[in-house]
């Protein structure tokens, strides 16, 4: 997939334009339980970080993609100082952020890459945390619709029984809260799933 060119071509159907409702309930319910440095994976133009970054309990908020013209779009919407953005892979880190991030907040990046690379995913979120570190994360169950389908392209599709199975059962995380959250982007109810990991 070639993101910079759908990025050049305005085709960005997973920009909502908004944070993500389910992030934004989940802050308001736990305030201040995000802390210190956070990673977002996949950051595209900024929406998710930015509430993350106007917590009081933030440090530093980095969110990284691959397609640089995200990344300079993301740039001209910076609300705080602890808030930037970056042209990185989160499959080649830079060696400083290797243990370094105290949460990692997970939308549609998991859910973009080829499913041949998700356990490269789970150790790259895995080395990207602190000791006990916590990954964040709103999983699209069934992302298929006239647009997406089975194979052809991202969002690729997955399942809770995949995912605990590379997340826990790879022994790189344990579950700490699994729920079918009551907000969420139109179309989606009832299809997406939040779950809380710490790593182990």
């Amino acid at each position: 997939m070639d993101w910079e060119q759908h990025y050049l071509d305005n085709h960005t159907p997973w920009d909502k334009g908004a944070p993500a409702p389910t992030l934004l309930d989940w802050i308001e319910n736990n305030p201040d339980a995000i802390f210190g440095k956070v990673l977002v994976p996949g950051c595209g133009v900024g929406h998710d970080c930015r509430p993350i970054a106007e917590m009081k309990s933030t440090t530093e908020v980095l969110g990284i993609d691959i397609a640089s013209e995200a990344v300079k779009r993301a740039d001209q919407n910076v609300v705080s100082e602890k808030n930037r953005y970056e042209l990185a892979d989160l499959f080649h880190l830079s060696p400083e952020y290797q243990q370094s991030f105290d949460w990692v907040w997970e939308h549609t990046c998991f859910c973009a890459i080829d499913p041949s690379l998700r356990d490269e995913y789970v150790r790259a979120v895995h080395g990207a945390l602190r000791e006990n570190g916590t990954l964040l994360a709103v999983f699209y169950l069934d992302p298929y619709d006239e647009e997406h389908r089975p194979g052809d392209g991202p969002p690729h599709g997955t399942s809770l029984w995949e995912l605990n199975d590379r997340f826990v059962g790879s022994g790189c995380f344990r579950e700490l809260e699994s729920y079918v959250p009551d907000k969420c982007y139109a179309g989606r109810e009832n299809l997406e799933r939040v779950i809380r990991y710490e790593k182990v």
